[in-house]
């Protein structure tokens, strides 16, 4: 019962806190662009307050070291599923490889490395530091990996809905696919987070997938049809984060 109580509040907390910065982001448009990474942190800091009022002094959030193993496999799995997905369009589409980065590319590459490790860990340690294994010990894995993926998908669709996030493709093809790739994505991390008991693989994937999605293969490809087949809103993309999720699931032990 208390978890239950502790997932509720969360959410109601996460949407509340959520709701203010999409109010100021999209009223604001692109004078309030920063609001995004403050909205990166909505749900830590929902999981932090619940943590106070039903789990204080417990360490629930998944915040402790994690074997090598794991955080290897947080940036070899994007890079899999984002080299060879880019890849393949980048052979199918002639000319869509540019073959240019950001200008300074060393000194930005660089410096984005630890931005993208902070924002994620503003998500992860909330949805999946805390909610994910609140929902499976409150439930089981599948369901947790459903209403976690479908409640982290519709989190985004306002920006998406607003034309601020992942723009490129229209709504009724967008919204499906970035779904799908969220539940792909989110039975991966689920594996990561429940099996090494940390939180950190699932902070590091999902830096991963931000920066070699974002900060390398987009700017390397030249072509405004990318979007329908590549990244966050692309078919090939969706495809093989199912292969991957599935095959990681099929070998996910019972949690214990």
């Amino acid at each position: 019962m208390k978890n239950k109580k502790a997932i509720i509040l969360f959410l109601i907390i996460t949407s509340i806190l959520s709701s203010l910065c999409y109010y100021v982001r999209i009223a604001g448009g692109e004078k309030a662009a920063g609001m995004t990474a403050i909205l990166m942190f909505c749900p830590t800091i929902s999981a932090l307050i619940v943590r106070a009022i039903y789990f204080r002094g417990e360490k629930i959030l998944g915040i402790n070291s994690c074997r090598l193993q794991y955080a290897a496999a947080a940036v070899i799995i994007p890079f899999l599923y984002l080299g060879l997905s880019y890849g393949i369009y980048w052979l199918l589409s002639k000319g869509s490889l540019s073959g240019q980065l950001y200008s300074n590319s060393i000194g930005i590459l660089l410096l984005l490395i630890p931005s993208s490790l902070i924002t994620a860990a503003g998500e992860e340690i909330g949805w999946r530091g805390f909610l994910l294994p609140k929902m499976t010990e409150t439930w089981n894995l599948k369901i947790a990996i459903f209403f976690s993926g479908l409640i982290w998908a519709v989190w985004h669709y306002p920006l998406i809905i607003a034309g601020l996030y992942q723009a490129g493709t229209p709504l009724w093809y967008q919204l499906p696919v970035f779904t799908i790739e969220i539940f792909a994505i989110t039975a991966i991390l689920a594996v990561l987070r429940l099996r090494s008991k940390s939180v950190w693989p699932a902070i590091i994937l999902h830096a991963s997938h931000n920066y070699f999605d974002q900060v390398i293969f987009a700017p390397l490809t030249n072509n405004h049809l990318s979007h329908y087949y590549v990244g966050e809103t692309g078919i090939i993309t969706a495809i093989l984060l199912c292969l991957i999720a599935f095959s990681l699931l099929k070998k996910m032990k019972p949690v214990q």
